[in-house]
């Protein structure tokens, strides 16, 4: 995050070259925001020769001011000293020159201190949270003494401040709406549950092929509030930071795993092929059983959403670019809409229009795959993209820095 200032900008009416300086700073989804710090016209001081640019500084204004002063008591006590006058009469205009020296100090003194009590008075209002307090700021482009560059300051850390709190609302509400979705996904088996026991309760355990048929729904369901579970607690330890165990890994073996493992859950016929298009090495250094699962989580997904049948076509496609390793996982399926592409990573989202399944079925998962797979590929600091369209497939890719 750094303060970045802007190419000046021509006044339509007065010809006067405005600076602006804003704030730069990028968001999790890697979104670069910018938020505007000093906006001013340059004032008198942007032109001043060189030479007077040292009187600028409130140091030297000070001393300028009170050397003065005490000139001007010099050279009238000198005055009175050479005349021959009493020394009554030179008591007393001593004393008058020393209240008059006095009153001309603390007018110098007030009108340049003037500037640091209004930035006292912010500061003092922006440490209560009256963030609003920064507009009383003295700021002058480019910075004319120290308190314009003590302005300036507290204006950039007022500007950070909005940032992190708009950052924490931000975490809080995507906090809550996580918690809602959580608690939402794991009263649905928890209810279904409870509604088949209550129902052998009544009699079903009697009838012994009705007593195995909610038993196999029983046990369904379990099975899908583990896999939530466990989907909740994988996210819950990327998103601590937690250390990974990282190793070297060699992406070809571990694409050949994953391919493999992945071909023992196809039944319908279609191709899944593994296409390494560089003869360079690839070598990863990260967590093997987290990169284990990014391949699972989006093999799996272009098997739910992915065309079935003879005619459908999955393709694991491995390259190399520079130092960073590139995945292709390409399916030839339905798709996915623009609407939906802009929230595929985020928790529990299922799309406005599910994909059919291999079968016809509408496909019912967790909504956590493809963010767990995002938040894995953060944690390796890589990135990952999805490209689709209606009707011709879909393309996710993945960068991950090599490390030979």
């Amino acid at each position: 995050m750094q303060p970045q200032e802007g190419k000046p900008e021509q006044s339509s009416s007065t010809n006067i070259p405005q600076t602006h300086l804003h704030l730069m700073s990028t968001t999790t989804t890697g979104k670069l925001l910018e938020y505007p710090l000093i906006t001013t016209e340059s004032g008198s001081g942007r032109n001043a020769p060189p030479w007077l640019r040292p009187f600028f500084s409130l140091r030297v204004q000070l001393l300028f001011a009170y050397c003065l002063v005490l000139i001007m008591a010099v050279i009238l006590v000198c005055m009175l000293t050479y005349q021959q006058t009493s020394s009554l009469y030179i008591g007393l205009v001593a004393l008058g020159t020393v209240a008059l020296c006095s009153l001309l100090a603390f007018f110098f003194t007030t009108i340049l201190l003037r500037p640091l009590w209004r930035v006292t008075d912010a500061a003092q209002a922006i440490a209560v949270g009256d963030l609003k307090q920064r507009e009383r700021l003295p700021l002058r482009l480019p910075p004319q003494d120290e308190i314009d560059r003590l302005a300036g300051s507290i204006n950039e850390m007022v500007t950070r401040l909005e940032h992190a709190e708009e950052t924490q609302r931000t975490s809080e509400e995507r906090f809550q709406r996580f918690f809602s979705d959580a608690s939402h996904q794991l009263r649905t088996p928890l209810t279904s549950i409870r509604g088949f026991t209550e129902v052998l309760i009544r009699g079903a355990k009697d009838d012994p092929e009705t007593a195995l048929r909610v038993l196999k729904r029983m046990k369904s369901e379990s099975e899908r509030m583990t896999y939530l579970i466990n989907d909740l607690l994988t996210l819950s330890r990327l998103d601590e930071h937690s250390a990974l165990k990282t190793q070297y890994i060699n992406l070809v073996e571990l694409a050949t795993e994953s391919t493999e493992q992945a071909k023992k859950r196809v039944n319908d016929g279609r191709a899944l092929t593994l296409a390494i298009t560089t003869q360079e090495k690839l070598g990863l250094q990260g967590d093997r059983e987290r990169l284990k699962q990014l391949l699972f989580v989006l093999l799996d997904n272009a098997l739910k959403h992915g065309r079935s049948g003879p005619e459908g076509i999955i393709t694991l496609q491995i390259d190399r670019r520079g130092n960073q390793a590139i995945i292709h996982i390409i399916d030839n399926g339905n798709g996915i809409t623009k609407e939906d592409q802009a929230h595929i990573f985020d928790s529990f989202y299922r799309g406005r229009q599910p994909s059919p399944g291999p079968n016809g079925t509408t496909v019912v998962g967790t909504g956590l795959g493809l963010t767990i797979a995002a938040a894995i590929v953060r944690a390796h600091q890589g990135t990952i993209l999805v490209k689709s369209e209606p009707g011709k497939g879909t393309e996710f890719t993945l960068t991950l820095p090599c490390i030979d």
